[in-house]
């Protein structure tokens, strides 16, 4: 037995076994010393407290030639921990223990499993911390959405009663004052607006638009609104449209106006003397694409070298005049909207010589032909059925209740209901017969929505599921006119409001319901 034991490990293991002959009672018989110096005479109960399991081996076998193996057993050295596996064998006259070392190998195994487990928490902790920047990111996205109503739904009482005063007879101090208000409630509008759109840039909701629109006009509308501001200011304007640049291109409108009033506002914002430009040249035009260089200077205060490279950065205002007005989020706005669209921006400037900010952005200039309903411009009037119209307001402010009330039954053509939520507003509807509908988005407990669906679905009454909505809201969102036009919603209308705009849509809507 022993014999054939040893021929069978010692070529296989060399130096890293060692073997034990021992009696049933313990004494090691035989050993060849090469891991552990444990005598020959000694007990094998004494060498380590392990082989006191041999006793419970001895119950159990029939000492038929029975071999146990032991993985992973620790023996402390003086000088070192050796990690062996330990096989027993049960000879009918004695027991045969060999020792095989493998320490340097558990050692790895146990630095790999350290390393698995490793990565594991590590994939584990950039999980979590995943999920916990999506759901700060969604919170953050929820409170400035709510914010932005919350703000906006009073800012419309606030502008809507400014533009009544201003019709009323008014003396030069009054006239001064409702200026102010107007002034800084659009302040307040803007920077609302500004948080909007930096969280929806963030979250990957805002969306790049393609369509047509007129851009020289776009370039002239500016030009006009700005040239009165510099007059105000007593400083110079000067614009420069390239004459080779269609006028029909296809793009977001949207956002480009939006990139050049926030740039044309920062350059006003630090000008105090000498002028302004706004420099629009083409870069290239070929294969229906066309790339379009945006210049705009200033002769304001400057910003040094060092502040430069972080000018795009949010809440970054160099300045510390307070009367400069801004939020700090402006040119963090321009920067990622420009690179949205594909284009890129940069900057220079010179301390008490003023700034430059040049961007390109692309667009595509085959014109497309204009939808039939298309219209912006065009204003509407009431058609002449010699009858006043019935328009039911759904609105849950009294504040905002009364303001359009108010605007509507001074015109002398309208009769108005008020209703506080959706269920009101059916209970309306099923009684008496409304020229024009105007739904609130954010009522409870029934939404505008869901009120919408329930008119245009579930009556055959046709003078009730085609009566004309128009929804309106304090939610800023890109997709809401869609969702309020897939929800049945006839036309749309973002708060605040001005009061001919609102009128312009009551009256389109009635004049195309009677046509």
């Amino acid at each position: 037995m022993v014999d054939t034991l040893s021929q069978k490990y010692r070529l296989r293991f060399q130096n890293n076994m060692q073997f034990l002959v021992v009696a049933f009672d313990g004494i090691i018989k035989k050993t060849d010393y090469i891991l552990f110096n444990w005598n020959e005479g000694s007990s094998i109960f004494e060498a380590h407290p392990f082989f006191e399991i041999i006793h419970d081996l001895l119950e159990n076998s029939n000492q038929n030639n029975q071999e146990y193996t032991f993985s992973c057993v620790h023996f402390e050295e003086p000088s070192e921990t050796k990690v062996c596996d330990v096989t027993i064998c049960f000879d009918p006259t004695e027991i045969i223990i060999v020792i095989f070392e493998y320490t340097s190998k558990y050692k790895e195994l146990t630095k790999i499993a350290q390393q698995k487990n490793d990565i594991l928490f590590k994939n584990k902790e950039l999980e979590l911390k995943h999920e916990f920047l999506l759901k700060k990111e969604e919170f953050k996205n929820s409170l400035i959405a709510n914010i932005n109503h919350q703000i906006k739904t009073p800012l419309t009482g606030i502008l809507g009663f400014t533009e009544i005063l201003e019709k009323t007879s008014l003396n030069f101090d009054q006239e001064e004052l409702i200026n102010i208000i107007k002034r800084e409630s659009k302040q307040l509008d803007a920077i609302v607006t500004d948080m909007l759109n930096v969280s929806k840039i963030e979250a990957g909701l805002l969306e790049i638009k393609k369509e047509n629109f007129d851009f020289v006009k776009l370039i002239r509308d500016l030009e006009k609104k700005y040239r009165y501001l510099a007059e105000e200011k007593n400083i110079g304007l000067e614009v420069y449209l390239d004459e080779n640049i269609t006028s029909e291109l296809i793009g977001d409108r949207v956002r480009v106006q939006q990139i050049l009033i926030n740039l044309l506002n920062n350059a006003f914002r630090y000008t105090k003397q000498g002028k302004i430009s706004l420099k629009v040249t083409q870069n290239y035009q070929r294969a229906g694409n066309l790339s379009i260089n945006f210049s705009v200077s200033d002769s304001g205060q400057g910003i040094t070298a060092e502040n430069l490279k972080s000018v795009f950065d949010r809440f970054t205002r160099f300045h510390e005049d307070k009367q400069v007005t801004g939020t700090g989020l402006g040119l963090t706005i321009v920067k990622n909207l420009v690179e949205l669209m594909g284009g890129d921006i940069k900057v220079s400037s010179k301390i008490d010589e003023g700034s430059t900010f040049s961007l390109n952005l692309p667009f595509v200039f085959k014109i497309l032909k204009k939808k039939k309903d298309e219209g912006k411009g065009k204003k509407y009037t009431l058609p002449d059925l010699g009858r006043k119209f019935r328009v039911l307001l759904v609105e849950d402010k009294e504040v905002n209740q009364f303001l359009i009330m108010k605007l509507l039954i001074s015109k002398g053509v309208f009769f108005v209901d008020a209703a506080m939520n959706g269920k009101e507003a059916i209970k309306y509807i099923e009684k008496r017969k409304y020229d024009v509908v105007l739904m609130d988005l954010m009522m409870f407990p029934m939404n505008g929505y869901e009120t919408t669906r329930l008119i245009r679905e579930s009556y055959d009454d046709k003078t009730i599921s085609n009566t004309p909505i128009i929804g309106f809201t304090a939610q800023n969102a890109d997709g809401e006119k869609e969702k309020c036009l897939k929800s049945g919603m006839n036309d749309f209308i973002n708060k605040p409001f001005s009061q001919e705009d609102l009128l312009n849509k009551i009256y389109k809507q009635i004049s195309q319901n009677n046509s």
